[in-house]
């Protein structure tokens, strides 16, 4: 077999790799793969946690926009610290991290939710207050709204998952609220 006929089939099966691995949720689509990478791997390689996060990202965070967390919750399994590498919309900054139950998800939430000064998220909603995944009615996790240090900031559990995510960076709480309706809850459903 030639080097470009192999080359070729290798592009074929990442992609459909990538095709398969990525279909974790209804809300992801498949895209075809139009070009290879070409940037190297990171140094560190993520543990198998933290690809458990990094399948659970939302839209404009991807595992290349991700670090390992330096001061993560204790009783976390894994947290990474991201940065927007997709689109304009997509907040500055973010913390995804995952735990092994229920009763330290909470816990670390309402920590979270200490740390803000919360107020009232937009639209009148309870902050903190739960939420669901409006396609799909039930409880889906806890939201809370606020400010940190003068930015707008929304931390979110999504419970079945053992996932909470803090956001932050958007122009305005508004701002904020309204790419997490599009992408922070919704992506995660399952």
């Amino acid at each position: 077999m030639s080097a470009c006929a192999a080359f070729a089939v290798l592009v074929v099966l990442v992609g459909m790799g990538v095709a398969t691995l990525g279909h974790h949720d209804a809300a992801f689509t498949a895209q075809p793969v139009t070009a290879v990478a070409t940037t190297e791997a990171p140094a560190n390689e993520f543990t198998s946690a933290e690809q458990q996060v990094v399948q659970l990202l939302p839209p404009g965070y991807t595992a290349s926009s991700c670090t390992r967390a330096t001061n993560p919750f204790p009783d976390s399994l894994a947290s990474l610290d991201c940065t927007d590498d997709m689109n304009s919309d997509t907040p500055d900054y973010a913390r995804f991290t995952l735990y092994s139950n229920l009763a330290s998800l909470t816990a670390d939430f309402y920590a979270t939710a200490d740390g803000m000064t919360v107020s009232s998220c937009p639209g009148g909603n309870a902050s903190p207050g739960t939420w669901d995944y409006g396609s799909n009615p039930g409880h889906a996790g806890k939201v809370v709204c606020g400010m940190i240090e003068d930015r707008a900031d929304i931390a979110w559990t999504r419970d079945a998952q053992l996932l909470l995510a803090t956001i932050n960076g958007a122009p305005s709480l508004d701002d904020l609220y309204q790419w997490w309706q599009r992408y922070g809850g919704a992506s995660g459903s399952s």
